[in-house]
């Protein structure tokens, strides 16, 4: 039984000074030198760097990629999910995956709500980013991430349909805009595309990769509204 004992304590101090010989190690010798950063296109690596490494032992690489993997980001704006991994005991890499922020819609009260591609609401800010498709023409009172962005039926199915018809077709439009009477506009360049109601909006949508190369580097409005399977005329009216 003492022998036991014994080999036992030894055992156990031998573990303890391991232990702290290697948090002494790690504190001594883990700073953080390189960290690289991807996936980011909101912020720069500078500002990933400030929002993710921010524990309460900022400047330890073992640390931080413990912290950020037992407790990952979840409040940055614009941000899912934030990985980051130690590559060297000295080095960390941050990888960012951003939500899926198709476009945007201004609100009454200021700010704008993002939404995806199926029209849920993914954030509520007062920045604006370049890289979503502001829709303008409509303004929203209120918007909660998670719900579908308070517009009227027709006019948020045609607003969805017609971005993932842009996406599909790989037309990269600067805007999309609704007059009153709930007719669709896209901006693309310098060429105004009067797309109109949801009506045979496949259609028209698969025309325009043929078309938009005829009026490359022209300034005009592509009417689209009009067209028909008896009506097929697509007529561009060049701007003065």
């Amino acid at each position: 039984m003492r022998a036991f004992r014994f080999y036992f304590m030894n055992i156990l101090l031998g573990i303890l000074i391991v232990g702290i010989a290697s948090v002494v190690g790690i504190a001594m010798f883990c700073s953080i030198h390189k960290v690289s950063v991807e996936g980011n296109t909101i912020y720069t690596d500078e500002e990933i760097t400030q929002l993710v490494l921010d524990g309460k032992y900022p400047n330890n690489s073992v640390y931080e990629a413990l912290h950020n993997t037992l407790k990952p980001k979840k409040d940055i704006p614009f941000v899912s999910k934030v990985t980051v991994k130690l590559t060297g005991y000295d080095k960390l890499s941050i990888k960012v995956v951003e939500k899926d922020c198709v476009g945007y819609l201004p609100l009454e009260k200021g700010g704008y709500a993002y939404f995806d591609q199926n029209g849920s609401v993914v954030e509520v800010s007062e920045r604006l980013i370049d890289k979503s498709i502001g829709v303008s023409g409509v303004t929203l009172k209120k918007a909660e991430v998670g719900q579908k962005v308070e517009l009227e039926k027709e006019q948020l199915n045609l607003m969805v349909q017609l971005l993932k018809a842009m996406q599909k077709y790989e037309l990269e439009i600067s805007g999309l805009s609704f007059d009153e009477a709930g007719n669709a506009t896209v901006s693309y360049g310098d060429i105004l595309i009067s797309v109109g109601k949801a009506d045979f909006l496949e259609e028209k949508m698969m025309r325009l990769p043929y078309i938009l190369p005829q009026v490359e580097g022209q300034a005009g409005t592509l009417h689209l509204e009009n067209w028909t399977k008896d009506n097929t005329d697509i007529v561009f009216r060049k701007r003065e």
